[in-house]
C-alpha cells in the first residue's frame, strides 16, 4: 500500500506525473514500512493531541505505550478540563485529587445528571427537598400540605408521610415550605404558613425512632419565612416579627427553642430570647441559619502559625478572640499555680484510676484544645454524640463518669467550680518552673512544681503528660526558634447566627451575621415584647436592642442561602436590582429586579466575596429558589425548567436536571456526591445518577433479569 505526499525524501520514489510550464512535476510516493506514526516527533504528536476531544484523547491513549504516555500528560487534561468547563486559568487542582485526567473523569462519568426514577406522589407544586445527614432518607415539602420522608435507596419507599392541611384536627396549615434534618437525624424540622394568617407560620419537630415520626414541639414563627433552623441536637432558633407601625420598623426577636419539650402541652414552648433586633422600612429576619466556625477557625490559625492571626481574620473573629483568656506564646511560661494542677494525674495512673476518683487529664497538645474541655458552648448543657464526632479534637473520656462537654466528672461540682474560677488551665507550658508576676512585672510567688496526686510524680506539660525520672526539667526540647509566635487561645464552640435581613426596603437585601454568645441570652415570656413597646409608646428608640456584628450588603433581593458541610463558606442566590441606582430606592418601592440569578460564594472567615456562580434565571417574582451542598458539589433550583449543579471548586456548572416548569430545589446528597434530588412546580420528585451509577445499576438488573429467566420461580402448589 502506497500514500501520497507533499515533500521529498531521500529514500522515497520518484516519477514524473506531468509538466506545467515546460518543467517535470514529480510525485512522491512513500512506503509505509519505512515512516510511520511511531516516528512522529513528540512535538507534533503533543500538538495533534491538543486537538482532540476527552474521549478521542482517552482512546488515543490505548494505542500503545509511547502514545498512552503522551495522552497522560497532565497539562493536556488541564487544559481540556478548564477549557470544556470554562474554569479561570488561575484556579489550581482541587486539594485532595489525584491528577487532572481523574478529575475530568469525575466532573463527565461521576456527576448526577441522568433521571433514575420519577415521583409523583404529590398533588401540587413540590417547594423543598432536603436530604439527611447520613444521606439514608430524603424529605420533601409540597403545597398540598404533605410532608413526605424517602428511603434515599431504590426503589425509594415512602417512610412517613403527613398531612398538615385543612383537613387535619391538630393542623391548619396551607402548605409546607421547609424541611431540616437534625444534626444526629433523631429529628426531623418541618415549617410551614398557617391558613388564615397573613403572616404566620409554625414548626413543628418529630422526634425519629425506629422507624417512627413522633410530635414532639411546636413553635410560632411570624412571618412564616422564618423558617427555623437547628442551632444542635436539643435546640432550635426560631423568630417573631412584632410591627411598629408608627416608626416603620419592625423589632424581631430570635428565640431559642428546645426541640423537645418539657410540658405536656405541645402549644407551650420553653423559649429563651438570644436576640433582638430592629429593621427599618418593615423589613424583618428570615431564612435563618447557624455556621458553626469552630474547625475552620483553628484550620486557619494552626495552618497559618507563622503569619499574624489578625491578617488572616475578619475584624469580628479577631476581637471575638481577644476577648478570651489570654494567650501564650509557644516559647513563654505559663502560670502555674496550687489551683490549676490540682488534679493532674500521669497516663499510667490516668488509665488506672477508677470512674469513682475525680481526675482531670491533660492530654492535649494546644490551648485551643484545653478550651474544649473547660468551655462548654452557651446554649447545650450536655454534648452529644454528634458534637463529640464534629470536634475530633476533643479528647474521649471515660462514658461512665465524665461528662463530654466539660471535660469532668458528672458528680464533681467542686471540680467544675474550681475549673470555672481558675479560667483557662494552659497545656502549652513550656517549662516545668513556671511563676505567676504582678503588674509590675516582678514575680511575688515561688514556682509550682506539677506533680501526680496518685503517685506524687513530676509531670511534664510539654502537650502529653511524662513521667519524670529527675527534678531536673529539660525544656529544649519543648520548643524551636522557629515556634516563637504567638498561639491564640480558641473557643470550644463557635458559631454564627446567619439571616435575611434589610434597612433600605423591606424585601431581603443583606445577610446578618452574630456571634452566639451564652450570656446574650436571657429567660423571657411571652408578655415582655409587649410590655416593653406598651411602656414606650411614643419612644420606639429607647428599647435595648442588639447590633449586627456584621453586614453582608448584596445589592438585590436574596432568594437562597446554604452553607458548605465543612461551615466555611456561604452561598446566596441574588437578584440583582436593576433601572435604578442606588440613592434613588424608595423605602416602600422596591426598585425591579433582574431575571438573572448570581450565586454569591464568601468566605465567613474573612467575609470576603470569592466567586460568583452563574446560569440560573428567575422570569418572575420568585420568592424561593433553595440552595445544597456537599463536599464537591453546589445545587440550586431555577426558573427556566431546570435544576443546576456545579462544582464548588472550579465554580463551573457540571449538570443540567430538566423538569417540565419551575425547578424549587436541587438536594445533593451529602454522603454521596453522585446523588442528587430536584423538586419542581410539575408536582414531580426526580432521583438523578451519576453516568458510572446507571451502568452499574444497568448491568445489575440485566444480571437479575437473566438469572430469573434461566432458573425460574416453580409456583409452590396448595
Amino acid at each position: 500500500m502506497k500514500r501520497e505526499v507533499m515533500n521529498i525524501n531521500d529514500s522515497c520514489e520518484k516519477s514524473v506525473s506531468g509538466f506545467q510550464d515546460n518543467k517535470p512535476v514529480y510525485r512522491v510516493v512513500l512506503e509505509t514500512s519505512t515512516v510511520s506514526w511511531e516516528f512522529l516527533p513528540d512535538d507534533c504528536l503533543i500538538e495533534i493531541f491538543q486537538l482532540l476531544n476527552y474521549k478521542d484523547l482517552a482512546r488515543a491513549g490505548r494505542a500503545c505505550r509511547r502514545w498512552k504516555s503522551f495522552a497522560d500528560l497532565e497539562f493536556l487534561w488541564e487544559r481540556r478540563l478548564k477549557r470544556d468547563y470554562n474554569v479561570k486559568i488561575e484556579i489550581p487542582l482541587r486539594p485532595g485529587a489525584i491528577c487532572w485526567k481523574e478529575e475530568y473523569e469525575r466532573l463527565v462519568d461521576r456527576v448526577p445528571c441522568v433521571e433514575l426514577e420519577k415521583i409523583e406522589e404529590h398533588t401540587d407544586e413540590v417547594l423543598h427537598v432536603s436530604f439527611s445527614n447520613n444521606g439514608m432518607m430524603f424529605c420533601t415539602c409540597s403545597k398540598d400540605a404533605y410532608v413526605k420522608v424517602y428511603n434515599a435507596d431504590w426503589p425509594f419507599d415512602t417512610v412517613f408521610s403527613s398531612h398538615l392541611g385543612g383537613t387535619n384536627t391538630l393542623f391548619s396549615w396551607e402548605y409546607t415550605q421547609m424541611s431540616q434534618f437534625s444534626p444526629c437525624d433523631t429529628q426531623l424540622l418541618v415549617s410551614g404558613r398557617c391558613a388564615g394568617s397573613e403572616q404566620g407560620g409554625e414548626i413543628v419537630i418529630y422526634n425519629i425512632f425506629a422507624g417512627t415520626f413522633t410530635i414532639q414541639a411546636r413553635v410560632r414563627i411570624r412571618p412564616y419565612d422564618v423558617m427555623g433552623t437547628w442551632l444542635n441536637e436539643s435546640h432550635i432558633l426560631s423568630a417573631r416579627a412584632h410591627v411598629i407601625s408608627y416608626s416603620m420598623q419592625c423589632l424581631c426577636e430570635v428565640i431559642l427553642n428546645k426541640s423537645g419539650q418539657e410540658v405536656e402541652d405541645l402549644h407551650q414552648s420553653t423559649v429563651t430570647r438570644s436576640f433582638l433586633f430592629r429593621c427599618d422600612n418593615f423589613a424583618t429576619v428570615s431564612y435563618l441559619h447557624v455556621a458553626d466556625l469552630t474547625k475552620p477557625l483553628r484550620q486557619v490559625v494552626k495552618r497559618n502559625v507563622s503569619k499574624d492571626v489578625k491578617d488572616l481574620l475578619h475584624t469580628i473573629h479577631y476581637q471575638y478572640l481577644q476577648k478570651l483568656p489570654q494567650s501564650y506564646s509557644r516559647n513563654q511560661q505559663v502560670p502555674c499555680t496550687s489551683e490549676n494542677t490540682r488534679g493532674l494525674v500521669c497516663e499510667v495512673c490516668s488509665i488506672q484510676a477508677s470512674p469513682e476518683r475525680n481526675v482531670k487529664r491533660m492530654k492535649m497538645t494546644s490551648l485551643a484544645k484545653l478550651n474544649s474541655t473547660t468551655n462548654c458552648f452557651s446554649f447545650c448543657s450536655k454534648r452529644t454524640q454528634c458534637n463529640s464526632q464534629d470536634n475530633p479534637e476533643v479528647e474521649e473520656h471515660d462514658p461512665n463518669g465524665l461528662l463530654k462537654s466539660c471535660g469532668i466528672q458528672g458528680t464533681d461540682t467542686d471540680s467544675f467550680t474550681e475549673m470555672s474560677n481558675a479560667g483557662v488551665i494552659s497545656n502549652a507550658v513550656t517549662a516545668q518552673g513556671s511563676f505567676s508576676t504582678n503588674t509590675s512585672g516582678t514575680s511575688n510567688t515561688s514556682p509550682v512544681v506539677p506533680v501526680c496526686e496518685i503517685c506524687k510524680k513530676q509531670l511534664l506539660l510539654n502537650g502529653k503528660n511524662q513521667e519524670l525520672a529527675g527534678s531536673e526539667i529539660d525544656t529544649s526540647s519543648a520548643t524551636s526558634a522557629d515556634e516563637e509566635v504567638t498561639f491564640a487561645s480558641l473557643p470550644a464552640r463557635y458559631k454564627l447566627f446567619l439571616c435575611f435581613t434589610g434597612s433600605r426596603v423591606c424585601v431581603p437585601h443583606q445577610i446578618g451575621v452574630k456571634i452566639l454568645h451564652q450570656e446574650e441570652c436571657s429567660k423571657v415570656v411571652e408578655r415582655d415584647i409587649g410590655q416593653m413597646l406598651s411602656h414606650h409608646a411614643h419612644d420606639y428608640s429607647r428599647p435595648e436592642v442588639d447590633n449586627w456584628d456584621h453586614v453582608l450588603e448584596l445589592h438585590g433581593q436574596c432568594v437562597g442561602m446554604t452553607l458548605s458541610p465543612c461551615n466555611r463558606y456561604l452561598y446566596v442566590n441574588v437578584r440583582r436590582w436593576i433601572g435604578q441606582s442606588e440613592v434613588d430606592i424608595l423605602p416602600d418601592q422596591p426598585p425591579p429586579i433582574s431575571t438573572k440569578i448570581e450565586m454569591f460564594v464568601y468566605d465567613l472567615i474573612t467575609m470576603n466575596k470569592i466567586a460568583t456562580l452563574t446560569g440560573h434565571n428567575a422570569e418572575s417574582d420568585v420568592f424561593f429558589l433553595h440552595l445544597s451542598s456537599n463536599d464537591h458539589y453546589v445545587s440550586s433550583g431555577s426558573e427556566d425548567g431546570r435544576g443546576y449543579i456545579w462544582d464548588r471548586h472550579y465554580h463551573s456548572c457540571v449538570a443540567s436536571l430538566s423538569h417540565d416548569n419551575v425547578v424549587n430545589c436541587v438536594a445533593v446528597n451529602p454522603r454521596d456526591s453522585s446523588m442528587a434530588v430536584s423538586v419542581s412546580d410539575d408536582n414531580k420528585i426526580k432521583i438523578w445518577r451519576s453516568k458510572s451509577f446507571h451502568r452499574l445499576f444497568n448491568g445489575a438488573r440485566a444480571k437479575s433479569r437473566t438469572k430469573s429467566r434461566m432458573h425460574p420461580v416453580k409456583p409452590t402448589s396448595l
